[in-house]
Parts: C-alpha cells; structure tokens; sequence
C-alpha cells in the first residue's frame, strides 16, 4: 500500500467518519437514544476491522456505514402533542390497552373505548392515566353507545377535532377447523370486527376531517398467512 493511502487517505477518511459520526450523534432525541447509536457505532468499527487486514481498509468501511447511517437518520423533530386527541377503542385489554396508556404518557389527551366501564381494564386506567384520559362505555356493536362516545368526544375537544381514531376493537374464536365454529361466532366476527369498526369510522370521520387526522385500522395477520383450515383467520379484521 502506497503512502498516500497510508497517511492522507487515512487523514481524509478520519475525519470524514468524525463529521459524519458527529451529525448522527447529535441528532439523537434521548440518552437512550445516543447510547444504542454509540453501541452500534462500535460494532460497526469491530465488523470492519474483522473484514479487512488493514486499518485504511477498515477505516474506509466504517466511513461507508456512517455516511448510511447518516442518510437513512431522520433529523426531523416529532409533532407537538398539545390538544391533539386520539380515540382508541377497545381498551380494556391488551394492544388497545397498552396503546391507550402509552399515548397518555405522550402528553394526548385520549378516549380510550371500553368494553365494560367498570372492569378491571377500565378501572386501571383510571388509577394509571393521568386525567387527560377518559373512558368511554363504547360497545362498537352499539350504535347508540358510538353515539354517545362521539357526543362526549365532541364536547371535549370543540374546535380541534380529533387527531387519530385506531379502531382496535376485536374479537376471534378459538382457531379450529372452520366446520365446527358455530355461525353466532362467524356473525359476531363481522359484527365486531368488521361493522363495528365501520360504523366507528362513519361517525367520528367528521371529526377526524376537521384537524385533518388519522385513521388506524388494526387487522388481523390471520388474513393472509392462515393455514387452509383456519377459516377463522379469513373473516376476522381483514
């Protein structure tokens, strides 16, 4: 290798990495955030010294993937969460549980649907969240209880509208050959997974329109990849 290489390529490459290496650091949003890119930073500079038998060859292949990193790191600052809204529905347990949570500690103000308000889903809500969230009686199967959640959602929220609707709302059988799922179950499927999400989309879009907002459908992965005899996967939120 020639001295060139050696010592002013080496020089160039150096400090391309640090100014490269610098930026992506400093973008970082969190101690979290900076410490999981530093760990990467230094797997990165133990692979290319693995893969080449030279520290110019080395260092050219860490410079590579901090000019990646570099490209594909995102600088852009998150949307402020002051008055924006998001009604989730299906919150006594799970996803639509832990969401509803998580984006109470954002700073949303939330509407978290349940379907039981004095359930234990319900009630560790209230003892969890801050107040910013508020639980509604919400059985999307029940159009008068959709109403009733839009009528309390609109009155909190006036003029801003809501942010995000994720219709979260779901239910399946026990995934058995489809001969045997009774049809109350295929009925209550539809009802729930499929109407009931329309019919929470139809009555809240007005609101969603007005702060020009989001709309978030949880489906099932059961649609696609299910087995033949998983009839129960085609019909639930797909």
């Amino acid at each position: 290798m020639s001295p060139f290489c050696c010592e002013s390529a080496w020089l160039c490459l150096a400090a391309t990495t640090a100014v490269l290496g610098g930026i992506i650091l400093s973008r970082s949003k969190s101690p979290r955030q900076l410490g999981s890119r530093v760990v990467c930073f230094a797997g990165l500079w133990g692979g290319a010294c693995l893969l080449s038998l030279s520290l110019c060859y080395s260092l050219l292949l860490f410079s590579l993937s901090c000019f990646l990193m570099y490209m594909y790191s995102s600088d852009q600052e998150l949307l402020p969460v002051d008055q924006k809204a998001v009604l989730v529905t299906g919150t006594d347990s799970g996803f639509g549980h832990g969401l509803a949570k998580q984006l109470d500690k954002l700073g949303f103000t939330v509407f978290a649907g349940v379907l039981d308000e004095r359930g234990p889903g319900a009630e560790e809500l209230r003892k969890t969240c801050s107040k910013r969230l508020l639980v509604l009686q919400m059985d999307i199967t029940k159009l008068e209880q959709i109403k009733d959640a839009h009528s309390k959602v609109l009155e909190k929220t006036q003029d801003t509208g809501l942010w995000a609707l994720v219709n979260n709302a779901g239910v399946f059988h026990l995934p058995i050959d489809g001969e045997l799922i009774p049809m109350s179950s295929y009925r209550k499927c539809m009802a729930v997974n499929f109407f009931g999400a329309v019919e929470v989309t139809k009555v809240f879009l007005p609101l969603l329109r007005k702060s020009k907002g989001r709309l978030v459908n949880v489906s099932s992965m059961g649609g696609e990849p299910a087995w033949g005899t998983w009839s129960w996967g085609a019909c639930p939120k797909t």
